[in-house]
């Protein structure tokens, strides 16, 4: 499945990131993966990444009648875990930064786009190494 994401940095400061994961599951379910190579997001921006979305074992046999009953709604609810390592440029430093931020995407599947999402950050930490 190709996939556009949207890699989006809050902060006043740039990040380089090394790399970036995103796991899609449903109903708690491991759909499958897309990885990255790094990239870099001025501060305050965004960037796109175009990946193949890698499905695992899909097992969502047990939920296929909820699932059929979502597309019949025209919207699907995923979730997701994205990971991304980096560097933070504060000034004229370069902070190591890894963060893991989890999301409910709300897909509408007439038109194939993200009507809805909530994220919240799981971890967020700058390593000393």
């Amino acid at each position: 499945m190709d996939l556009t994401v949207r890699v989006r940095n809050q902060d006043f400061y740039e990040l380089d990131y090394d790399s970036l994961l995103v796991a899609i599951g449903y109903r708690g379910k491991r759909l499958g993966y897309v990885t990255s190579d790094g990239g870099h997001i001025k501060a305050r921006g965004s960037s796109y990444v175009n990946a193949t979305l890698q499905l695992d074992r899909v097992e969502i046999l047990s939920d296929v009648v909820l699932l059929i009953e979502e597309l019949a709604k025209g919207a699907v609810t995923f979730d997701t875990e994205s990971e991304i390592s980096g560097k933070l440029g504060v000034v004229v430093f370069d902070l190591p930064l890894k963060t893991k931020v989890k999301c409910e995407v709300i897909v509408n599947t007439k038109n194939q786009t993200v009507s809805r999402q909530s994220c919240y950050p799981e971890v967020s930490e700058v390593s000393k190494e």
